[in-house]
């Protein structure tokens, strides 16, 4: 019986983005770390999207990807018809377990994410994909958004995220534009981390 236990992707350093973000500005397109941070975001994503099917009701084989519908029951015995990849639904579920994978509310987000980066040719294509997913949020159209995807996708704690993402570096050499920025803090704004200030990553009623 073949029954691998998942291996679910990391979250990126946020010292790779920083520097990503500082060089970019200064104009020095480095093209490895994109990647390295570009392919490492795609594998985290990738883990985010199989686990929320799961939570959806439709498990993913980790060996062939096929579906695997199932009931939620802990004893359920996960097994795909195509490669023979088995294990219970309670070991599934555990493996992923206070891991930050829940992708539901940014769906759409993730799924333009994968579907796009495979094909980013240039660095620009790149890192304007890059851009896009670290600035999306959970529940991006409603009123009040749930969270940063950010923070599914970046090493540190809610308020460290924040705090990167506000200090990005921008300049005119720049690929990706800093309204984003703008637009990334008006719904953070909204969200239900607006008690945290970015600027300094505390709470806002704390000096």
């Amino acid at each position: 019986m073949n029954n691998i236990k998942p291996t679910w992707a990391a979250k990126v350093p946020p010292q790779k983005i920083k520097k990503l973000y500082e060089q970019d500005a200064k104009g020095i397109y480095d093209e490895e770390l994109a990647d390295d941070v570009g392919i490492s975001l795609y594998a985290r994503v990738d883990s985010m999207l199989m686990v929320t099917s799961s939570n959806l009701g439709k498990a993913i084989c980790i060996e062939c990807r096929t579906e695997i519908p199932h009931n939620y029951q802990r004893s359920f015995l996960l097994e795909c018809p195509k490669c023979g990849w088995s294990m219970t639904f309670g070991e599934f579920n555990d493996s992923y377990k206070g891991k930050t994978l829940h992708g539901y509310g940014a769906l759409s987000e993730l799924k333009e994410f994968t579907s796009k980066y495979p094909l980013a040719k240039t660095y620009a294509e790149k890192m304007r994909l890059i851009d896009f997913l670290i600035h999306s949020f959970h529940g991006s159209l409603s009123e009040r958004p749930s969270r940063p995807t950010a923070t599914n996708v970046i090493e540190g704690s809610n308020a460290d995220v924040a705090k990167l993402i506000f200090d990005l570096a921008y300049g005119e050499n720049s690929t990706v534009s800093s309204e984003e920025l703008d637009k990334w803090l008006e719904k953070f704004n909204r969200s239900i981390h607006r008690h945290i200030n970015p600027a300094t990553g505390k709470r806002k009623n704390e000096n």
